[in-house]
């Protein structure tokens, strides 16, 4: 029987896996099954792949047998979930971390699908002592928040002598500083929702009102 086995194995051919059995050994499977078309040895453990299974061995004895369909229900259940295509995902302006945006294109599309002023403050937020003012005065001002949430997409276009930013984000903010003409800090320059420039704005005495009502005479 051996002797058929062998010539059979000599020929290429190769039996199922039902010819094999949990015990026996690497040259009997070899001798019934033919050599592999993958083998992975792993220190005792070895692994031979074959056309409608594979068959997994330990210390050269079998102890393991698992058919091309079990293999290929394996890999389905282990496969991990598909990642969401990056079109279904809106990907939200990003901001400095105040509410404010930073990304001055995304700004302008937000301008322009809700109808909105661009409010782009140029300001030295870690070192201008008018920005701070500015800042802490009227910006940061219930009555300032509560207009500005109706009626503008805020913009903060920082040029700080210690915080760290980006290089991409740098380019931007002094690209626009050159288009906009910008003197010193604090500036404020307004643009209508087509991102066409209508105004300029800087510190202001008197607290939120007279800024606010400067803003809506624009």
């Amino acid at each position: 029987m051996k002797t058929i086995l062998l010539a059979l194995a000599l020929v290429g051919s190769s039996l199922p896996l039902i010819a094999v059995q949990i015990g026996d050994s690497l040259e009997t499977v070899l001798a019934e099954k033919g050599q592999p078309s993958n083998k992975l040895q792993a220190g005792a453990n070895t692994i031979l792949t074959y056309r409608d299974g594979s068959i997994k061995l330990r210390d050269n004895k079998v102890v393991a047998i698992k058919s091309a369909k079990e293999l290929a229900e394996a890999n389905v259940k282990g496969t991990p979930p598909a990642a969401p295509h990056p079109a279904a995902t809106v990907q939200p302006a990003p901001t400095s971390g105040d509410g404010w945006k930073t990304d001055y294109a995304a700004a302008l599309t937000q301008a322009r699908n809700e109808g909105k002023q661009v409010f782009l403050l140029f300001t030295g937020s870690d070192w201008c002592i008018w920005c701070k003012r500015l800042e802490g005065e009227i910006l940061s001002t219930p009555e300032f928040k509560q207009y500005a949430a109706g009626k503008l997409v805020l913009v903060k276009l920082d040029f700080p002598k210690s915080t760290p930013q980006s290089d991409q984000l740098k380019a931007q903010n002094k690209q626009l500083a050159q288009e906009n003409s910008i003197r010193g800090y604090p500036t404020v320059v307004i643009l209508d929702s087509a991102g066409k420039r209508i105004g300029d704005l800087g510190y202001m005495k008197g607290g939120p009102a007279g800024f606010i009502q400067k803003l809506q005479s624009l």
